[in-house]
């Protein structure tokens, strides 16, 4: 009678260790999930300034933007160039993202989600996808890849 008292002690102890660890685990994505949508909002305030500038500073020095239809641009200056020339003579847009699925662990987390560009008065100017790989340099979350294409509607 002792001794299953005793595996039933042993159990429950191995039970309440593992929820422990799934607890902790959820937690700990639920934070890297938080800290890339800080990144995904710093991003599209920059955009809706038209900040591009602030834009590049958020990528990796040999980050990359994969536009559609496009050559591939590396670099934080190159990014920067690329948002200058394609917006500033325009009033800049309002950016949202939705849908988002985040893998990863604390050093590198690759989002996949739907975005959303709305001209000033609400119009629907722009509906795509996008994979995003962020990795994390001296502390900061910074992206080092940038994918797109646009939604058929």
């Amino acid at each position: 009678m002792r001794r299953n008292h005793l595996y039933v002690a042993a159990l429950a102890v191995c039970l309440s260790l593992a929820a422990f660890d799934v607890s902790a685990s959820t937690h700990g994505q639920h934070s890297l999930e938080v800290a890339i949508k800080a990144e995904n909002t710093r991003w599209a305030e920059a955009f809706g300034r038209g900040d591009y500038k602030a834009i590049g500073r958020l990528y990796t020095e040999d980050g990359a933007l994969l536009p559609p239809g496009g050559e591939r641009i590396i670099g934080a200056n190159a990014i920067t160039e690329y948002f200058t020339k394609g917006h500033t003579e325009t009033t800049p847009d309002i950016l949202s993202f939705s849908n988002e699925e985040f893998y990863g662990d604390g050093k590198a987390m690759t989002e996949v989600s739907d975005a959303e560009i709305r001209d000033q008065r609400g119009n629907v100017k722009f509906r795509g996808k996008q994979i995003l790989i962020f990795v994390k340099q001296g502390g900061v979350w910074k992206l080092h890849r940038d994918m797109w294409s646009s939604s058929s509607n």
